[in-house]
C-alpha cells in the first residue's frame, strides 16, 4: 500500500481494539488513511511514509465518542471545540437540543433565545437570522470536534408565530414544514422539542406530528425533552410515542428519568405501535435548566420575559407565588445557583450555593430574594435541581439499557456549572467496566459511541472498521477518570490519551492541538 505524502496515513500500533462491533476487545493495529480506517487487524509491514504511533500496553482503541445529547452551539461558535469534552474523548457533539437553538432562528427569534435560554445555549451575538447552513459556513476550518445539528421545534414555532398559543394555522403548518425540510437540506440530523420550554410547549401531538412530517423520507429521527419526567414520564413518553406513530418515525427521549417500570411500559407500547425508541441520560442525580422553568408557572411565562418581568414586580403575583410549593425551604435548598449575569455584581458571588445559602448571606427570605433575583438578572439564571426520587439504583438502569446513548446534556455557561458537561463520559465509563475490561470496552463503545451514530442516522461513525470515518479515541491503560465535581465541576476527566478527528490528532497528553482543524457539520 502506498502512501501519497507523510501526513496522510497513521498507524495506532499495540493497543486493545473496542470496535462497538464485537463481544470482546482484541489485540490489532488501526491504520487511517486519510481521514478513513483504512483496515483494523495485525500490520506485518507498515506502508512506506506513515506516522506510526506505539501505543502504550494496555491502551484501548475505541471509536470517538459522540455526545448525543448536548448545549455546545455557544463554544464551537466562539472557540471551535468544547475541552471538557475533548478531553473524555469526544469527537462529535449533538446540538440544537430541546427545541430551543437560535441555529435556524430569524433574527427576532435569536433576540427571544438571547434572553429565555441565554443561561444554557449562550448568546448568538449580534442577534441575526441563522440557517444551518449559516452556522456550518461560520464554523468553517475552526472544528476541531465534529458537529451534528437538529432542527429545533420550538425555534421554528417562533420564527413563523412568536409567543402565539394555540394550534398553528394551515399556512403557518406549511411554513414550519419548510423550515424542516430546509434545515435537513442543509445537513440537520433531526428534529428536536422541548415541552417544559416554550414556545415549544405549544406545539401538541398533531402540530408537531405535522412538523416532523419531512423526517421520515430522510430517516431522521424526533428527540424530545419530554412534557413530563419522573412520576409523569409515562405520559411524557406516551406522547412521544404518539407523534412517532403519527408520522411514521423513529423518537428519541432526552435525557429520560423516572420509574423505571413507568418507562418500561412505554417501551412496550412504542413496540407494540411498531415505533423505534431510543434515549440518552447522564449518570447524576441533578439537573440543570433557566431557573424561570423550575420556579415559575407556564402562564406567567406564555406572553415573554417582558410580560413574566412585569408580572413579578405585582404584590398580588408575588404572594400568590411564595405561598406556592416551589417556594418553601426545602425545595430552594434543592436549587443550586450556577449562570447568573456578570452584571449584577451583587449576586453573581451567589453561583455555586443554594439559594436559601445566598438568600441567608443576604439576610431576606429566600423566596423575595430569589424574585428579586430574576428580576435584576431579566430572568438569565441557570440552576441544578436536585431529583431525590433519582436513585443510583435507577440510574444504573437507565445508564446500562439497550436503548442508552451517552447524552451528557453539557451546559458551559455561567460561573458555576454542572459537572455533567466535563465528566459523565467519564463516569458512564465505570457502569460499563465494572465487570472487567474485555467485554467492558465493548459496552462502552456501543453506549458511548455506536448507539447514538445510529440514533442520528451518522452511519459512517461510532465503529471501528475499514471505510469508516477516522474518529478514534484512545483510552490509556489506567482508563478514563472524572474529576469534576459539584463544588469544582470544570475539572477534566482524565485517562484518554489521544483523540483523532476525521484523521488528524486533536487531543493528546491532556491538551488539545490546535495547528489543524478537522472537525465538521455532519450528517
Amino acid at each position: 500500500m502506498g502512501c501519497e505524502s507523510v501526513t496522510t496515513m497513521m498507524l495506532l500500533r499495540g493497543g486493545l481494539v473496542a470496535d462497538g462491533i464485537a463481544a470482546t476487545v482484541r489485540r490489532a493495529d488501526v491504520l487511517i488513511d486519510g481521514a478513513m480506517i483504512a483496515s483494523v487487524g495485525a500490520t506485518s509491514i507498515v506502508p512506506t511514509g506513515c506516522d506510526v504511533i506505539d501505543l502504550e500496553p494496555g491502551s484501548v482503541i475505541c471509536p470517538g465518542f459522540i455526545d448525543a445529547h448536548v448545549h455546545a452551539e455557544g463554544p464551537l461558535l466562539a472557540s471551535g471545540r468544547v475541552d471538557g469534552a475533548l478531553a473524555q474523548g469526544v469527537t462529535t457533539l449533538v446540538v440544537g437540543q430541546d427545541g430551543q437553538s437560535w441555529i435556524g432562528a430569524t433574527r427576532d427569534t435569536a433576540r427571544y433565545l438571547n434572553g429565555y435560554f441565554a443561561p444554557v445555549n449562550g448568546t448568538l451575538a449580534p442577534a441575526r437570522d441563522l440557517s444551518v447552513a449559516g452556522y456550518r459556513d461560520a464554523l468553517a476550518g475552526k472544528l476541531s470536534q465534529n458537529v451534528a445539528v437538529l432542527a429545533s421545534q420550538g425555534t421554528i414555532r417562533h420564527n413563523i408565530a412568536g409567543m402565539t398559543a394555540g394550534p398553528l394555522g394551515k399556512d403557518q403548518m406549511a411554513a414550519a414544514r419548510r423550515e424542516v425540510e430546509n434545515a435537513l437540506a442543509d445537513g440537520a440530523v433531526g428534529l428536536s422539542s422541548g415541552l417544559d420550554y416554550l414556545p415549544s410547549r405549544f406545539g401538541g401531538v398533531g402540530e408537531i406530528a405535522d412538523m416532523a412530517g419531512p423526517l421520515a423520507a430522510a430517516g431522521r429521527p424526533y428527540v424530545s425533552h419530554l412534557r413530563g419526567y419522573g412520576p409523569d414520564v409515562l405520559a411524557g413518553l406516551d406522547e412521544l410515542v404518539a407523534v412517532g406513530r403519527t408520522a411514521g418515525i423513529r423518537v428519541h427521549a432526552s435525557h429520560l428519568w423516572g420509574p423505571p417500570a413507568d418507562i418500561e411500559t412505554a417501551f412496550r407500547r412504542a413496540e407494540a405501535a411498531d415505533v423505534g425508541i431510543t434515549y440518552d441520560m447522564y449518570p447524576y442525580r441533578k439537573s440543570s435548566t433557566i431557573l424561570a422553568m423550575l420556579l415559575l408557572p407556564f402562564d406567567l411565562q406564555a406572553n415573554g420575559p417582558g410580560h413574566t418581568l412585569a408580572a413579578l414586580t405585582d404584590p398580588r403575583q408575588r404572594s400568590a407565588l411564595l405561598a406556592g410549593e416551589k417556594y418553601t425551604g426545602e425545595y430552594l435548598d434543592g436549587l443550586t445557583l450556577g449562570c447568573l449575569p456578570a452584571d449584577t455584581a451583587e449576586f453573581a458571588e451567589f453561583a455555586g450555593q443554594t439559594i436559601t445559602q445566598a438568600a441567608t448571606r443576604s439576610g431576606r427570605p429566600a423566596g423575595e430574594w430569589v424574585l428579586d433575583l430574576l428580576i435584576r438578572a431579566d430572568l438569565k439564571v441557570g440552576a441544578h435541581l436536585d431529583r431525590p426520587a433519582l436513585t443510583d439504583e435507577d440510574l444504573a438502569w437507565l445508564s446500562t439499557g439497550d436503548r442508552h446513548c451517552a447524552g451528557s446534556d453539557g451546559i458551559y455557561q455561567g460561573q458555576h456549572p454542572h459537572p455533567r458537561g466535563y465528566a459523565a463520559f467519564a463516569r458512564l465509563a465505570g457502569y460499563y467496566l465494572a465487570g472487567g475490561p474485555e467485554t467492558g470496552y465493548q459496552q462502552l463503545a456501543r453506549h458511548l459511541s455506536a448507539r447514538a451514530a445510529d440514533a442520528y442516522c451518522l452511519h459512517d461513525r461510532g465503529r471501528l472498521a475499514p471505510r469508516m470515518a477516522a474518529d478514534i479515541a484512545v483510552v490509556g491503560p489506567a482508563g478514563i477518570t472524572a474529576h469534576a465535581t459539584y463544588n469544582a465541576p470544570r475539572e477534566q476527566a482524565t485517562g484518554v490519551a489521544l483523540v483523532i478527528v476525521n484523521g488528524v490528532i486533536t487531543w493528546r497528553e491532556g491538551k488539545p492541538l490546535t495547528t489543524e482543524f478537522p472537525g465538521q457539520l455532519v450528517r
